[in-house]
Protein backbone atom coordinates (compact mmCIF):
# COMPACT_ATOMS: atom_id res chain seq x y z
CA UNK A 1 0.00 0.00 0.00
CA UNK A 2 2.79 2.25 0.79
CA UNK A 3 4.54 1.64 -2.47
CA UNK A 4 1.86 3.44 -4.32
CA UNK A 5 2.86 6.90 -3.11
CA UNK A 6 -0.21 8.14 -5.58
CA UNK A 7 -2.71 6.33 -3.81
CA UNK A 8 -1.74 8.82 -0.49
CA UNK A 9 -1.20 11.71 -2.87
CA UNK A 10 2.44 11.64 -2.09
CA UNK A 11 5.24 11.66 -4.46
CA UNK A 12 8.18 9.55 -2.87
CA UNK A 13 10.02 6.19 -3.57
CA UNK A 14 8.86 3.26 -2.04
CA UNK A 15 11.30 2.33 0.56
CA UNK A 16 10.08 0.44 4.38
CA UNK A 17 11.33 3.59 6.55
CA UNK A 18 10.47 6.17 3.68
CA UNK A 19 8.65 9.42 3.70
CA UNK A 20 5.22 7.61 1.85
CA UNK A 21 4.63 5.96 5.24
CA UNK A 22 4.61 9.13 6.87
CA UNK A 23 1.98 10.10 4.28
CA UNK A 24 0.07 7.73 4.99
CA UNK A 25 -0.36 8.34 8.69
CA UNK A 26 -1.02 11.72 7.88
CA UNK A 27 -4.34 10.91 5.43
CA UNK A 28 -5.01 8.22 8.73
CA UNK A 29 -4.66 11.61 11.15
CA UNK A 30 -6.98 13.77 8.96
CA UNK A 31 -9.68 11.19 8.75
CA UNK A 32 -9.96 10.28 12.50
CA UNK A 33 -10.51 14.50 13.25
CA UNK A 34 -13.49 14.28 10.86
CA UNK A 35 -14.35 11.30 13.01
CA UNK A 36 -14.63 13.15 16.49
CA UNK A 37 -16.86 15.69 14.70
CA UNK A 38 -19.34 12.69 13.04
CA UNK A 39 -19.20 10.93 16.49
CA UNK A 40 -20.51 13.86 18.55
CA UNK A 41 -23.24 14.87 15.81
CA UNK A 42 -24.82 11.69 15.97
CA UNK A 43 -24.42 11.30 19.79
CA UNK A 44 -26.08 14.48 20.05
CA UNK A 45 -28.72 13.71 17.79
CA UNK A 46 -29.72 10.48 19.39
CA UNK A 47 -29.99 11.78 23.00
CA UNK A 48 -32.08 14.73 21.33
CA UNK A 49 -34.57 12.25 19.77
CA UNK A 50 -34.64 10.03 22.60
CA UNK A 51 -34.90 13.48 24.83
CA UNK A 52 -37.94 14.21 22.17
CA UNK A 53 -39.77 11.13 22.50
CA UNK A 54 -39.62 11.15 26.20
CA UNK A 55 -41.04 15.39 26.43
CA UNK A 56 -44.06 14.22 24.05
CA UNK A 57 -44.62 11.86 26.34
CA UNK A 58 -44.14 13.30 29.59
CA UNK A 59 -46.47 16.09 28.03
CA UNK A 60 -49.10 13.78 27.33
CA UNK A 61 -49.33 11.65 30.09
CA UNK A 62 -49.49 14.96 31.92
CA UNK A 63 -53.20 14.87 32.02
CA UNK A 64 -53.91 19.01 32.44
CA UNK A 65 -52.28 21.35 30.27
CA UNK A 66 -52.16 24.35 32.65
CA UNK A 67 -49.13 26.42 33.87
CA UNK A 68 -48.61 24.98 37.42
CA UNK A 69 -48.99 21.26 35.39
CA UNK A 70 -46.49 22.51 33.06
CA UNK A 71 -43.76 23.81 35.76
CA UNK A 72 -44.53 21.22 37.94
CA UNK A 73 -43.20 18.87 35.14
CA UNK A 74 -40.02 20.81 34.63
CA UNK A 75 -39.24 21.13 37.53
CA UNK A 76 -39.14 17.57 38.97
CA UNK A 77 -35.26 16.99 39.21
CA UNK A 78 -34.91 14.37 36.71
CA UNK A 79 -37.00 16.45 34.02
CA UNK A 80 -34.69 19.46 34.30
CA UNK A 81 -31.83 17.29 34.50
CA UNK A 82 -32.52 15.71 31.24
CA UNK A 83 -33.82 19.50 30.05
CA UNK A 84 -30.69 20.85 30.69
CA UNK A 85 -28.97 18.13 29.12
CA UNK A 86 -31.24 18.28 26.10
CA UNK A 87 -29.68 21.83 25.61
CA UNK A 88 -26.21 20.76 25.85
CA UNK A 89 -26.99 19.03 23.59
CA UNK A 90 -28.35 20.98 21.08
CA UNK A 91 -25.84 23.35 21.31
CA UNK A 92 -23.40 20.91 20.75
CA UNK A 93 -24.78 19.41 17.62
CA UNK A 94 -25.05 23.56 16.79
CA UNK A 95 -21.60 23.87 17.01
CA UNK A 96 -20.55 20.91 15.15
CA UNK A 97 -22.84 21.70 12.47
CA UNK A 98 -22.16 25.30 12.07
CA UNK A 99 -18.34 24.77 12.48
CA UNK A 100 -18.34 21.93 9.77
CA UNK A 101 -20.18 24.26 7.56
CA UNK A 102 -18.48 26.95 8.05
CA UNK A 103 -15.08 25.05 7.75
CA UNK A 104 -16.14 23.66 3.79
CA UNK A 105 -17.62 27.24 3.01
CA UNK A 106 -15.89 30.18 3.88
CA UNK A 107 -12.06 29.97 2.56
CA UNK A 108 -10.46 33.01 4.06
CA UNK A 109 -8.68 32.29 7.21
CA UNK A 110 -9.08 35.86 8.23
CA UNK A 111 -13.02 35.39 7.68
CA UNK A 112 -13.57 32.08 9.12
CA UNK A 113 -11.96 32.89 12.30
CA UNK A 114 -14.06 35.36 12.54
CA UNK A 115 -17.38 33.76 11.40
CA UNK A 116 -16.13 30.93 13.87
CA UNK A 117 -15.58 33.21 17.15
CA UNK A 118 -18.43 34.86 16.37
CA UNK A 119 -21.15 31.81 15.80
CA UNK A 120 -19.36 29.99 18.89
CA UNK A 121 -19.83 33.17 21.37
CA UNK A 122 -23.50 33.66 19.67
CA UNK A 123 -23.97 29.51 20.93
CA UNK A 124 -22.20 30.30 24.18
CA UNK A 125 -24.31 33.18 24.57
CA UNK A 126 -27.37 31.46 24.52
CA UNK A 127 -26.14 28.61 26.80
CA UNK A 128 -25.59 30.55 29.34
CA UNK A 129 -29.16 32.60 28.93
CA UNK A 130 -30.89 29.20 29.27
CA UNK A 131 -28.97 27.66 32.40
CA UNK A 132 -29.96 30.89 33.95
CA UNK A 133 -33.25 31.01 33.15
CA UNK A 134 -33.50 27.33 33.96
CA UNK A 135 -31.63 27.87 37.31
CA UNK A 136 -34.04 30.89 38.13
CA UNK A 137 -37.33 28.44 38.09
CA UNK A 138 -35.41 25.63 39.69
CA UNK A 139 -34.46 28.23 42.40
CA UNK A 140 -38.08 29.72 42.76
Amino acid sequence: MCGTGDFWHCHCRWHPDSFCCLCEQAAMSRRVQGLDSWLWQRISALYLGLFLIYFITGLLLMGQFTYSAWQGWILHPINSTFLFIGFLMLFLHSWVGLKDVIMDYIHPVAIRALVLMLSGLGLLFCLVWVSRILFMAIMR
